[in-house]
């Protein structure tokens, strides 16, 4: 994972963690101590992945060796989430291919994401693979999923081409993959433009009753 500061006052997050970007226990931390790097020095924050792919989910090599290898991975994924959902600053997401699990989920609780048109694949496969949604997964779904689509994205596991994708709420804007960080930037920078205070205020409020039911489900007390 990289982190730039860069002089419009964004802070950039390239995940960088092989081709697929799969969200280890290690990169979920690498994420916290960016937000909270970001928080400090950084107006806005730019999250990007690697051409052809924003990231896989979950490291699939772990989860294969069972629920009690995996829980740290997991536990430390839903760390990431509740922060990444909370983080107060502007969270822009450039996607320059295909999302899964987690991928999407890391997409749903910015506040803006860019995606590459193409055949790229925008899915929620844990039905498909027979995993369960935490309640914090299941909360930012219903949330920022296009209710009429739940039954096919959350329980069905249909993958969505990066258009209808962003028809349902799983992405804001669909543009050539070439252009697709130089987008979400300029996005970034518009974003960081706006009174800190007050996109942060209103942010939060926003999303008030999903953070409260998400700190709830994990024991956090505010």
């Amino acid at each position: 994972m990289k982190y730039e500061l860069l002089d419009s006052g964004v802070a950039k997050i390239s995940l960088d963690n092989g081709k697929a970007n799969p969200l280890s226990k290690e990169l979920s931390e690498g994420l916290m101590d960016s937000l909270e790097r970001a928080n400090k020095e950084a107006k806005a924050v730019l999250i990007c992945g690697n051409p052809g792919m924003f990231s896989a989910g979950f490291d699939l090599k772990v989860l294969a060796q069972g629920m009690d290898v995996a829980k740290g991975m997991l536990n430390q994924g839903m760390i990431f989430m509740e922060k990444l959902y909370s983080h107060p600053q502007p969270v822009v997401i450039a996607c320059e291919g295909h999302a899964v699990g987690m991928g999407v989920f890391m997409l749903l609780a910015a506040d803006y994401r860019v995606g590459a048109s193409g055949e790229f694949a925008i899915r929620l496969p844990e039905t498909a693979i027979g995993m369960p949604f935490t309640p914090l997964l299941k909360i930012i779904a219903k949330a920022h999923i296009d209710p009429r689509h739940h039954g096919q994205a959350i329980v069905q596991s249909r993958a969505y081409d990066p258009v209808l994708a962003a028809q349902i709420g799983m992405l804001d804007e669909v543009v050539e993959p070439a252009q697709v960080v130089d987008v979400a930037m300029a996005k970034a920078e518009e974003l960081a433009k706006l009174p800190a205070d007050q996109f942060a205020e209103n942010k939060l409020d926003i999303r008030a009753d999903e953070l409260s039911d998400i700190r709830v489900s994990m024991g956090i007390v505010t």
